[in-house]
């Protein structure tokens, strides 16, 4: 399923540059053209040049417009391998030792984002999560105003049903496991930012539980209550419903039975689930059971965007993941909802 057009729109007057550090798959290489046919973004594929033309010319493919740079030759390696130095001086890393990984195409492509030579990156086609996520917080570094590394999904439905009228995000579904009530705020307030760019509406956030307004007590309750309390706190213009059942979250009829309020109702276009096993099983049966498709895992929480991908994608995954990349570098440019919400307050 295609992403909604006005993200696509909006990555492309984002006019971002994003790094492919997969230069040797095909799948990457048609992502690299196609997304670059339709002007979502600047492209840089790292890989041998030869060989990537090569794969380009025998699938029919053109690379005009896009830059190849092998990242074993590139005379910005001393420059990165610098940047290793100083990000890893703890640990005490050799230049000579830097210099070798810089030739690594992952951490290539990191050094490029961290240095400003790049405004996001793409991987996983062939590359772990973990290494991903890993390279991206060694080089890239943690977003100061969040505590940890989050994800979400975007969610979208081919009909929309009751109480889903549109394109919805899931956090935290794929990393963050049994997160405590100042990370569960702090993930809703991540992801909440990311729906006012990737949603292009105001965000709506349901933080969910099996209780709804205390129609339960238990100490998972009281987790999610209390993070809805921080983040209310943090962010007083941010429409935030919890803690909630999700049938109350997205039916008025249920919300007012159970919540014992009436009026105006709009549905949440954002669901904070309270562990991985809520999320993770949430987006796959929305998944299966709903024909729905789950763009992600998306990575929020690091200073510039870093996104994987799952290593069964296809060329279209990575364009789609392209876009929401895209989108992401202006998070630090559009959005309203203020910064401020650590896991330290």
């Amino acid at each position: 399923m295609q992403l909604p057009e006005h993200i696509f729109q909006q990555a492309r007057t984002a006019h971002a540059r994003i790094v492919l550090p997969e230069g040797h798959d095909v799948r990457v290489i048609k992502a690299a053209a196609e997304a670059t046919e339709h002007n979502l973004a600047q492209i840089t594929v790292l890989g041998n040049p030869d060989q990537v033309q090569e794969t380009a010319t025998r699938h029919g493919l053109t690379l005009d417009r896009v830059t190849v740079i092998n990242p074993a030759t590139s005379p910005s390696c001393n420059q990165y391998a610098e940047l290793l130095v100083m990000n890893r001086a703890k640990a005490q890393l050799s230049l000579n030792k830097a210099l070798q990984q810089v030739h690594q195409p992952i951490i290539h492509a990191n050094c490029m984002v961290a240095n400003g030579d790049a405004d996001g990156c793409v991987a996983g086609a062939t590359i772990s999560t973990a290494d991903v996520i890993r390279h991206a917080i060694r080089i890239v570094g943690q977003d100061p105003e969040y505590s940890l590394v989050s994800s979400f999904f975007l969610m979208l439905f081919k009909t929309a049903g009751p109480g889903i009228q549109g394109p919805v995000l899931f956090a935290d579904c794929g990393f963050v496991i049994d997160p405590d009530a100042k990370e569960l705020a702090t993930i809703a307030a991540a992801t909440a930012r990311n729906a006012e760019i990737l949603l292009n509406t105001p965000p709506i956030v349901a933080m969910l539980s099996f209780s709804t307004l205390g129609s339960a007590r238990h100490r998972l309750v009281t987790k999610v209550r209390a993070a809805t309390k921080l983040l209310n706190q943090q962010h007083p213009n941010l429409t935030v419903r919890g803690e909630i059942q999700f049938d109350a979250a997205i039916l008025p009829e249920v919300f007012e039975s159970k919540a014992g309020q009436t009026g105006e109702f709009t549905p949440p276009n954002v669901f904070i689930f309270p562990n991985l096993d809520a999320g993770n099983i949430a987006y796959k049966l929305a998944e299966r059971t709903a024909g729905a498709t789950a763009i992600g895992p998306i990575l929020q929480g690091i200073n510039k965007p870093i996104n994987d991908l799952s290593r069964g994608c296809t060329a279209e995954d990575i364009v789609q993941n392209i876009a929401v990349t895209a989108c992401q570098t202006q998070l630090g440019h559009k959005s309203a909802l203020p910064k401020n919400l650590s896991a330290s307050e």
